[in-house]
């Protein structure tokens, strides 16, 4: 059994290492798609004194910041190191996304529909993280012995 879990540990982290690396390596487009996201009134003279520091666009800074954190959160979980803390960065981290990115209640028609398609498959993902989080590093086997 704990090979079935850790197996099934390191196939589900795929999902968030191979989506961290494309989110790095089109840097341009997943920009683009941070865009969306709109920066409070009262953050916009911090983001824009990161802006000055960084030399980039707050937008680049999230795209970079979301393609690190899903590709060092997966390969955490896939290598077995601190999985508990960085399954419940990467529920949070999915949790963000459903509300920026798939705001179906601001939507109507096939939009919306696809849109809470998208949400609740990112829902049951949480599910599979807490999972993660509530089992840490997986079952072990205890071996006891009788000296009689």
């Amino acid at each position: 059994m704990p090979a079935f879990v850790s197996l099934g540990r390191f196939l589900f982290s795929v999902l968030f290492i191979f989506s961290g690396a494309a989110k790095l390596i089109d840097l341009a487009a997943t920009t683009e798609k941070t865009q969306k996201i709109g920066v409070p009134e009262m953050l916009t003279t911090y983001t824009s004194q990161l802006e000055g520091f960084a030399g980039m666009p707050f937008a680049q800074m999230l795209a970079i910041g979301a393609g690190a954190v899903e590709l060092i959160c997966g390969l955490m979980i896939a290598l077995n190191f601190g999985a508990r803390f960085f399954s419940l960065v990467l529920a949070l981290f999915v949790a963000a996304t459903i509300y920026y990115y798939h705001d179906f209640w601001n939507q109507s028609g096939i939009e919306a529909q696809t849109n809470l398609i998208a949400a609740l498959k990112n829902l049951s993902l949480i599910g599979a993280l807490f999972i993660i989080a509530g089992t840490g590093r997986g079952t072990t086997a205890v071996v006891t012995t009788n000296d009689v």
